[in-house]
């Protein structure tokens, strides 16, 4: 069995970069594209469709729906939330959304006499940040306020909130411990009321205690 794989460069490079490339053309001429250039091959398929693929820590990074769907680098958040003087366990595990990175580090740069440029030291890693976007689906076309109020519960824990999914925790080396910052539940007018969009920033919580002398 084979299959047949098209990819149109000039569409992939203007979705995730937001403008035009520019491509050398025969003569040695640099211009924008004026024209769609695609790139195909044709190779066995390893993969049938429903293959799982694992991360070199044997997460999963997708999983097969429950209508026979593939669904890629779902996410799961859990902690633990006092209620009723006790402490329970709350999990919810978000299915439809999309997860971007955001790495940032601190450098000291400094002018040295008589030299072009600076001289550039790393100080510190900053925290990962986590942008995670997505929609909360009810079951039976009901509105996800079981869903809803997981979401909201964990946010306002003051435990430790864990990060789980093969995608996020390629990042999440020393510690799956993050904290929320923004929850957002934008309005949504009319259309389905079962489906919930939210966003939310984490970022990781990698210092366990700050001691002062």
């Amino acid at each position: 069995m084979s299959t047949n794989t098209a990819f149109d460069l000039y569409k992939l490079y203007k979705t995730y970069f937001a403008n035009s490339p520019y491509y050398v053309d025969p003569k040695g001429d640099a211009k924008p594209m004026s024209e769609e250039i695609g790139y195909s091959l044709s190779l066995e398929n390893p993969r049938p469709k429903g293959s799982i693929d694992y991360s070199s820590k044997n997460i999963a990074f997708n999983k097969k729906g429950a209508y026979g769907q593939d669904i890629w680098f779902p996410i799961t958040l859990k902690t633990t939330v006092l209620e009723k003087g006790k402490y329970v366990s709350v999990e919810t595990e978000i299915q439809a959304c999309t997860v971007g990175v955001n790495l940032v580090k601190e450098i000291i740069r400094t002018q040295v006499s008589e030299r072009k440029g600076r001289v550039k030291e790393c100080f510190s890693v900053d925290d990962y940040r986590f942008n995670i976007k997505g929609f909360l689906i009810g079951k039976d076309r009901l509105v996800p306020e079981d869903q809803i109020q997981a979401l909201k519960k964990i946010f306002e824990s003051t435990d430790d909130v864990i990060l789980k999914g093969g995608y996020v925790e390629i990042f999440l080396e020393d510690s799956c411990k993050v904290a929320i910052s923004n929850l957002d539940f934008p309005e949504v007018q009319g259309k389905a009321p079962w489906i919930r969009p939210f966003t939310m920033t984490l970022e990781t919580d990698y210092i366990e205690d700050l001691i002062l002398k």
